[in-house]
């Protein structure tokens, strides 16, 4: 027996040129993260208060409990949780965004592993899982410290704002840094409570700009540039995409090979890349070589009319980007994160 669609409407935000679809089976705050907006929020279970909205029209319907109690001055002004309630009609709510990596605090959240998956014996897939009454809200891009028994490291966020609850990391192995090195020796395993602090960093959307988006990552930069592009895709921003993936030649292909691929299904105009160097990840890398090729591997033309957001190591970020600047590439176009 074939269950009926689900009835979906439109939910405008009041004040600001933005809009998003929702069923009446989701709440609005989950409708709105789906579709990418930086929402104000922190449980998402109806304890917190923060995604506190103002209904100015329409019909919404309470689908869950809430702990969080909403004063009768609140009431009487048709305040409600957006994380507990759905749409009935077409709505107009409401109620403040995150303007930028600068609104958002610092938080410190105590989180549990939840899935370690080794890609190879260098390279791990680490899930995290943060409390119900504590979501992390981030920007895509950005990245936290993980902490656990003394060992500590910054790492880029892999997964998309839209889910806070679910947090994923790409960490490769380095003698360096001891977190990944306790990650690798299974000190750390599934369901270990480590502590998060952050997020941090400004590598982030330009999310008004009309060009087209160019996405160059070194290995595991494919991280915040992973972020980055499912949350273009949310945002359902029309720029047209362009990765471009760098890897060493000695492996097949880049270590998530298969999900740069996926996003062909889902955008219309999605280009991908990928580009083999000679490097063997150590700090003994000739930089300006592997800067001169992927430089040589890139659409010069295409470069010059996009946003180009690039992660790689601080030295070969160094050289890419006067490579670019150089060739002609406005500075305000370049943004960029060392690893």
């Amino acid at each position: 027996m074939s269950h009926p669609a689900p009835v979906i409407h439109s939910v405008m935000l009041s004040g600001k040129d933005k809009d998003f679809e929702c069923s009446e089976s989701d709440s609005v705050l989950k409708g709105g993260l789906r579709h990418g907006l930086a929402m104000r929020y922190e449980c998402s279970n109806g304890t917190c208060g923060v995604c506190k909205a103002k209904l100015i029209k329409g019909d919404i319907e309470k689908i869950k409990h809430h702990d969080y109690a909403l004063s009768t001055d609140e009431l009487d002004n048709n305040e409600f949780l957006m994380c507990c309630c759905a749409p009935k009609s077409d709505v107009e709510v409401e109620f403040d965004l995150i303007g930028d990596v600068r609104s958002i605090p610092i938080q410190e959240i105590q989180v549990k592993i939840k899935d370690i998956r080794f890609i190879d014996d260098n390279m791990a897939i680490v899930s995290l899982r943060t409390p119900r009454s504590k979501t992390l809200q981030f920007m895509a891009g950005q990245d936290v410290e993980l902490r656990f028994k003394g060992a500590s490291y910054r790492y880029p966020i892999a997964s998309c704002p839209c889910h806070g609850m679910e947090l994923e990391f790409h960490i490769r192995r380095f003698d360096v840094d001891q977190f990944s090195q306790a990650i690798f020796s299974k000190t750390i395993k599934a369901k270990a409570k480590i502590d998060l602090l952050g997020p941090k960093g400004v590598f982030v959307l330009k999310e008004y700009s009309d060009k087209h988006m160019v996405f160059i990552a070194w290995d595991g930069g494919f991280a915040p540039i992973r972020s980055l592009i499912e949350h273009a895709f949310s945002l359902e921003m029309p720029n047209p995409v362009h990765f471009y993936w760098a890897y060493p030649a000695t492996d097949s292909k880049p270590y998530f090979d298969n999900h740069a691929q996926s996003w062909r299904a889902v955008m219309d105009e999605y280009h991908y890349q990928t580009i083999a160097c000679e490097f063997d990840r150590s700090s003994k890398n000739d930089c300006h070589k592997v800067a001169k090729q992927i430089y040589n591997s890139l659409d010069h033309d295409l470069i010059n009319q996009s946003e180009v957001y690039i992660s790689a190591p601080a030295e070969v970020l160094i050289y890419l980007g006067e490579l670019l600047l150089e060739n002609g590439l406005d500075e305000s176009q370049l943004i960029a994160a060392p690893i």
